[in-house]
């Protein structure tokens, strides 16, 4: 939950998107906006993660899948996106250092600009917000295989509240922006933020994976 809540594309996105916003139309109008995209990001996380639990659950009662094989593989996943992220996660160089740009091409983050200009409705608040999350998918997606797994073995009768918890923490931080836009700061306070905490996100993204590699292993090994 912790390391989604730290994945930097979707507050990237979000913030930018609330700044648009706040110049083309009301406060209140703003405000109502980002709960839209909110809402866009809920949608991907509650539908993606219960349909991988569903696939989990499945290969774990019929067919035994969940071996130790799967889980070493499952390990060296996240080990390799540790290791990604720690290295090339925010870009880097001279331009780059007051920047919180990711690895993503710039071709993509030109088009995320383009769906934030030209979102008008309700429809295409939510769109945008679940298009972003779904950006993120090379990372979250092993996150909620592996919680899919722990949550089937351990307390498959209440895995729904779960699903609900990760939500809730998923999105904290784009309530936490929401709450900054409304409390009278701008784009440049918030963005600065980001850019002196960017060391802070990369090493805690980047050693949670590296963590969890190594806890999937050695439930592997056992």
């Amino acid at each position: 939950m912790l390391i989604q809540a730290f994945l930097q594309l979707t507050p990237s996105v979000f913030t930018i998107f609330y700044h648009y916003a706040l110049g083309k139309t009301s406060k209140k109008k703003a405000d109502d906006q980002s709960l839209s995209f909110i809402l866009g990001v809920e949608i991907f996380i509650a539908i993606t993660f219960l349909i991988t639990y569903i696939i989990i659950a499945f290969f774990i009662a019929e067919k035994d899948f969940m071996n130790s094989i799967f889980l070493w593989i499952l390990s060296g996943i996240f080990f390799a996106e540790g290791i990604f992220i720690l290295c090339c996660y925010f870009k880097n160089g001279k331009k780059s250092k007051s920047t919180t740009k990711l690895f993503i091409p710039r071709s993509i983050a030109k088009s995320f600009i383009f769906r934030v200009e030209h979102a008008k409705n309700r429809s295409d608040t939510i769109a945008l917000g679940f298009i972003t999350a779904a950006s993120e998918l090379l990372f979250i997606l092993p996150l909620f295989i592996i919680s899919s797994i722990q949550i089937f073995k351990l307390s498959r009768n209440s895995g729904f509240i779960f699903i609900i918890a990760y939500i809730i923490i998923a999105t904290l931080p784009l309530f936490a922006i929401r709450t900054a836009y409304r409390t009278d700061h701008n784009f440049a306070e918030i963005q600065r933020f980001r850019v002196k905490r960017k060391l802070f996100f990369r090493l805690i993204l980047s050693l949670g994976f590296i963590a969890i590699s190594i806890l999937t292993f050695i439930s592997g090994v056992i």
